[in-house]
């Protein structure tokens, strides 16, 4: 009698569905790139659950591995080394089973490391105006990028510079006015509709 009293969600069981057919379709790692602020933690955290995968912040694994932050290898050996780094940490990430790799804002725009992405993983893209992403960084202190006076007009600079990298990218998500689920949400269905035809 008491299952009669529960009431199912059908929007909760056709995301459960769509994860299940988006899953059981998907070969490799799914790399998310864009700016930060974008939605790359927050959505690949929450997709990596839905999916029942493993979810990696790039940036952590080269901080893991240096065994300092990411602020301090710019500060003390630049970007050339940092990027090197990241390009490292990225390739013995994609050598797993697939799983979620939310990759830094730059990684996506270094020729090698985009080489290796659009090889191994399958990349989305996730964007949004760079007021929006301002709004969502909140304090600007730990990102060596917008420590300055204009963290706004830095990031429409960066938006501006690295688009043309991340068009590259397989599947493209709006994050503009979305919560981290309907996010969530636009990605599931964008992977099955291109999981579907690849």
């Amino acid at each position: 009698m008491a299952n009669l009293n529960r009431k199912t969600n059908p929007a909760s069981n056709n995301i459960t569905q769509l994860a299940k057919t988006v899953v059981a379709r998907l070969d490799r790692p799914l790399a998310l790139v864009g700016l930060m602020g974008s939605g790359k933690s927050a959505v690949g955290r929450r997709t990596a659950k839905k999916l029942g995968l493993n979810y990696t912040d790039s940036d952590q694994k080269i901080v893991s591995d240096a065994g300092i932050s990411i602020s301090e290898i710019f500060e003390l050996a630049g970007e050339a080394k940092f990027r090197e780094l990241e390009f490292q940490a990225i390739r013995q990430l994609i050598l797993s089973k697939p799983q979620i790799i939310a990759t830094g804002g730059g990684a996506f725009c270094f020729p090698q490391t985009a080489r290796l992405l659009l090889n191994k993983t399958l990349v989305v893209w996730l964007k949004a105006p760079p007021e929006t992403l301002l709004a969502r960084i909140g304090s600007t202190k730990s990102r060596p990028l917008l420590n300055n006076d204009n963290p706004l007009a830095t990031l429409a600079k960066l938006n501006k510079e690295r688009a043309r990298h991340y068009q590259k990218a397989q599947i493209e998500i709006n994050t503009d006015g979305l919560s981290t689920r309907k996010a969530m949400m636009e990605l599931l269905r964008a992977l099955d509709t291109y999981l579907a035809k690849h």
